[in-house]
């Protein structure tokens, strides 16, 4: 299988994109009151989510490319199935057998369906 000419330069705008969406909602000023007693996290956790967060926007330009997605809207729809299939599908298990409570994952997933669809959207520009 031959993987579709990925456009690197936007792969890097969405993963910046994402990470700022996670800092400013994980921020004081939205949500990150309800984590005022989780420790700050460290410089380098900031470099390690950030690699993350690339491979997750290479992975659904993957996508992006293999669908021909050429607008934006379809590709904030891949991006939505991508989080839909993916990152909630799973998710939802630590509520289901984890005991997470429901807000933490409605919290968490919340600010990944804004940043797949924001990366898919920018992705399929």
């Amino acid at each position: 299988m031959d993987v579709p000419e990925i456009d690197k330069l936007a792969v890097v705008i969405a993963a910046v994109v994402n990470f700022v969406i996670g800092f400013v909602w994980y921020s004081r000023y939205l949500f990150g009151k309800f984590f005022e007693k989780t420790p700050k996290p460290y410089k380098l956790a900031f470099l390690w989510n950030y690699l993350v967060v690339v491979v997750s926007a290479y992975i659904l330009a993957i996508f992006v490319a293999f669908f021909g997605v050429t607008t934006v809207s379809d590709g904030m729809f891949v991006g939505f199935l991508v989080w839909l299939g993916f990152v909630a599908a799973t998710q939802i298990n630590a509520v289901i057998w984890g005991k997470m409570h429901y807000k933490h994952f409605l919290l968490h997933t919340g600010c990944q369906l804004l940043s797949y669809l924001s990366m898919g959207g920018i992705l399929g520009a």
